[in-house]
């Protein structure tokens, strides 16, 4: 069986298989709606911490979420060429980068992997690439490119490397009416939260 693993043609098909079809079997994920829509190639390390609700979607992308966990809310999607990254690499005086294993992580009692949340009615467009932390608020919008690392508030386009907010893509009173139609009044942002979350964003426009 060994001469299978380092013969090339043999290794290709395999990588087709697993990017094809292995990645799409839904009893390996945490949690897969029915509606989520998985589209092929995908390369998807620990299924076991993506989390894809419902009308959700991807295509042609990578997740990395070993020790952390990738969540996609409902109704949010993704363009082609999502790159998702849950981990960091530990850095060891005296071992190549390569060599340090997710036990030494674990082991030394530091934070190397955070959760990735991306939020309702998330737009994210092509090539965009997703670090450990990163937060995509609601209906916030992604541009094509962006590097996200942080917290993106809800309602804002983001766009840039690292991604920063460009400006919100509606008025309060349009959001208001967007979540009135959406939400139940318990999950709805209030005029007061909007506010401030307007207040305290720094926007280019």
């Amino acid at each position: 069986m060994e001469w299978i693993k380092k013969n090339r043609f043999f290794r290709g098909l395999y990588v087709i298989y697993t990017s094809y079809f292995g990645n799409c079997k839904r009893s390996k994920f945490g949690y897969l709606a029915d509606s989520a829509k998985l589209i092929p190639p995908l390369k998807i390390d620990g299924h076991q911490n993506v989390f894809m609700y419902e009308d959700t979607k991807i295509e042609n992308s990578t997740i990395s979420a070993v020790l952390s966990k990738f969540i996609m809310k409902r109704g949010s999607a993704a363009a082609e060429g999502l790159s998702v990254h849950t981990g960091n690499h530990m850095q060891v005086v005296g071992k190549f980068y390569r060599t340090v294993t997710n036990k030494d992580k674990l082991d030394s009692g530091k934070v190397f992997d955070k959760d990735i949340i991306v939020e309702e009615d998330v737009w994210i467009g092509c090539n965009v690439t997703l670090l450990a932390g990163a937060h995509l608020g609601r209906s916030s919008v992604i541009a094509a490119g962006a590097v996200v690392t942080t917290d993106i508030p809800p309602y804002c386009i983001a766009g840039g490397v690292p991604a920063k907010p460009i400006k919100f893509k509606w008025t309060i009173d349009q959001i208001l009416e967007h979540e009135s139609k959406l939400y139940p009044e318990a999950e709805r942002f209030s005029r007061e939260e909007l506010e401030k979350i307007f207040a305290q964003t720094k926007t280019k426009a």
